[in-house]
């Protein structure tokens, strides 16, 4: 809850202030939702879709992100890699944890860049920052350019490992868990399914 009234009051700030100068747009999700995400807001280029200059304000909990979170999101920056093109740029910033820039101004197919990058944040920092949201938008700021979509993207994990730690010792599981669980589980499934062509063919390269 703290992290959410943090992000609400430092986005309303910041958020308004680049927008009088800039149109930056701001979007959020959470990395349980990472991957559709990415199929969802980068369609497979064409000349029609233009630029794009992508800040990525990822939350962090430790020096690097447990194996379930680290494949989540490694698979999600794959996608949008194979997605984007020679002409888009992605940049990495952190906060919460540990805040500081992990990549500036990358080539969005450069794929194993971008891995490294999200894998070892923590040893790519090379100055460690109070307050990564504010860095954020101002890496968004300096790489703003026209006629090309600028935008922060901020991946929040409200769900730490320590909060699922104490959820899994939970003893009582109620009906309505147990329905959000199924339909939970059959998003997943219908994910999974429609990106499976995709998947494949990052596998294969």
């Amino acid at each position: 809850m703290k992290t959410l009234f943090h992000f609400i009051i430092v986005l309303t700030i910041f958020s308004t202030s680049f927008a009088q100068q800039q149109n930056i747009e701001t979007k959020s999700v959470v990395i349980e939702n990472l991957i559709s995400f990415m199929v969802d807001e980068y369609s497979i280029s064409s000349d029609s879709i233009p630029k794009r200059n992508i800040t990525f304000l990822i939350e962090t909990y430790a020096d690097r992100f447990n194996a379930e979170d680290g494949v989540m999101i490694k698979q999600a920056f794959k996608i949008m890699s194979n997605r984007l093109t020679e002409e888009d740029h992605v940049s990495i910033v952190t906060y919460s944890k540990l805040g500081g820039v992990v990549l500036n101004h990358c080539n969005a197919k450069n794929t194993k860049k971008l891995l490294y990058g999200v894998e070892n944040y923590s040893s790519s920092i090379n100055y460690v920052e109070d307050d990564g949201t504010e860095v954020a938008y101002r890496i968004a700021k300096e790489n703003f350019t026209e006629e090309t979509e600028n935008s922060v993207v901020m991946v929040r994990i409200p769900n730490t490992p320590k909060t699922k730690s104490l959820q899994n010792k939970a003893t009582k599981v109620t009906d309505d868990n147990s329905t959000n669980k199924s339909k939970n589980n059959n998003a997943v499934v219908l994910t999974a399914i429609a990106l499976l062509p995709e998947i494949i063919k990052i596998i294969k390269d």
